[in-house]
């Protein structure tokens, strides 16, 4: 079974830390309209959550063009715009901070990241967004910061808005042979869950 990083369904955490928001001031608790929905459980597979990529002349340090890892995972939820059926949605914004290391094979000064989105429920695959990211690395820097792009994900709202059936899962959009490369390298990782 493969390991998750499992963040709190609630808000995203950063980097194992927890990542308070802010709280809303001024609003009648009694009244749960007022308040931010719950936001989907959020995951991240520890074999997706890296990515190595060679210049194709072998896989010595040598032919490394850059390796990528995620670091954190923050966003936050809101109501979204009515779905087509006029039902609630739950908007889910979400951003990732990675580390992009440049590898002696590098040659063009950027970098393209491929990343998804998954939306699960009961465990099965129900949509998958895949977006890349273009990255300009710094001169003369071996490693720097990079943040994704904010996605916005909108999802159905359930019948009760402090519960949400839905959990994303999120990683690098590998090719067959870096998923390999991952499973064979990459020491198993056990994430742990972090909630409020």
């Amino acid at each position: 079974m493969p390991a998750f990083r499992r963040l709190a369904p609630s808000f995203f955490i950063p980097a194992f830390a927890v990542m308070a928001l802010s709280t809303l001031a001024g609003c009648d608790e009694s009244n749960q309209s007022f308040f931010a929905p719950a936001c989907p459980a959020l995951e991240m597979p520890g074999v997706a959550s890296d990515r190595f990529v060679y210049d194709g002349r072998g896989l010595d340090v040598g032919s490394l063009v850059s390796h990528t890892q995620i670091t954190s995972l923050s966003g936050n939820c809101e109501r979204g715009p009515d779905g087509p059926h006029k039902q609630s949605m739950v908007r889910t914004r979400l951003s990732l901070a990675m580390n992009i290391t440049r590898g002696p094979a590098e040659k063009d000064g950027s970098i393209d990241v491929p990343y998804f989105v998954a939306v699960m429920r009961d465990g099965k695959i129900v949509d998958k967004k895949i977006f890349t990211d273009t990255f300009q690395l710094a001169p003369n820097v071996s490693t720097q910061q990079i943040r994704t792009d904010l996605r916005i994900i909108d999802l159905p709202q359930s019948s009760n808005p402090q519960a949400n059936p839905y959990t994303l899962e999120v990683g690098y959009q590998l090719t067959r042979d870096e998923l390999q490369y991952n499973r064979q390298h990459l020491p198993p990782v056990s994430f742990h869950s972090h909630s409020e």
